[in-house]
């Protein structure tokens, strides 16, 4: 789908509410594998943002604001032909996560 559209559709992500969060990384880098996105740079970074995690709070924050930019701009991409009301209400849009939320006030 990614070679056809230029993006990868919402369906093809694994399901937030379907698996642990060890079994969602897991699929997580194994769709890395399959679509080739795997690099040793990638894993690298997926492997310091876990670490980062366990070191600060801040270095947590940091790690959630870079996180939400990205998961925000993948959102408006693969969503920019929906209906707006169907893309600002989605469980999808990161926007709607209270995690998110939170983080904004």
């Amino acid at each position: 789908m990614k070679q056809l559209t230029g993006f990868i559709p919402i369906a093809a992500l694994p399901e937030s509410t379907a698996a642990s969060a060890k079994q969602q990384l897991l699929e997580t880098i194994e769709w890395l594998h399959k679509e080739g996105a795997a690099t040793e740079t990638n894993l690298k970074l997926l492997t310091a943002i876990v670490e980062s995690i366990l070191c600060s709070e801040e270095s947590y924050t940091r790690f959630l604001q870079c996180g939400f930019h990205a998961a925000i701009e993948f959102f408006d991409t693969n969503s920019q032909n929906w209906d707006f009301e169907e893309s600002m209400s989605s469980p999808h849009n990161p926007r709607n996560w209270d995690k998110y939320k939170q983080l904004q006030h």
